[in-house]
């Protein structure tokens, strides 16, 4: 009888505390990640600002180039978007998915096609699968003529 008043004693604590030792941080499914960042490859080479901007949560960084001033907030994202306007990407291998996290690898058609560049980007999700952080690895260095296979190293 004193082991279930104990337990209903600070089970009632712990309501009253506002503290739920039972809850878990939801997760979202690898699934969900990896379809986000597939559907961001299409919606870029489509031009899609507003499907693109869908993707994203409240208050995003983007980071493209890695190494410039990310920009933060959906409005400045939103405009650098709609100035790129449809970039030629298409994805190259898996996405990888970690946590609220993943990463791919892009190729993408310069404009006016003056040549091709490999992209490895990464992006952070919240808890509602909506993009929170995208960080975009290139070179101006790494600008080729012609587009690699899968089975192609970078050339350095």
């Amino acid at each position: 009888m004193k082991m279930i008043v104990c337990s209903i004693a600070i089970t009632i604590g712990i309501a009253l505390s506002g503290l739920n030792v039972f809850a878990q941080a939801p997760l979202v499914a690898p699934e969900r990640i990896r379809n986000a960042m597939e559907s961001y490859v299409r919606l870029l080479a489509a031009g899609d600002t507003d499907g693109i901007m869908d993707l994203y949560g409240e208050n995003p960084s983007f980071e493209d180039p890695v190494g410039d001033k990310p920009l933060i907030g959906r409005k400045a994202i939103r405009a650098a978007y709609t100035q790129a306007g449809p970039i030629k990407a298409e994805l190259v291998g898996p996405v990888v998915v970690a946590g609220l996290e993943g990463a791919m690898r892009m190729s993408a058609e310069l404009k006016e096609g003056n040549g091709f560049i490999d992209v490895i980007e990464t992006m952070k999700f919240d808890n509602q699968g909506k993009i929170v952080s995208l960080r975009a690895y290139w070179s101006c260095a790494e600008i080729r003529s012609t587009r690699l296979s899968i089975c192609e190293p970078t050339p350095h």
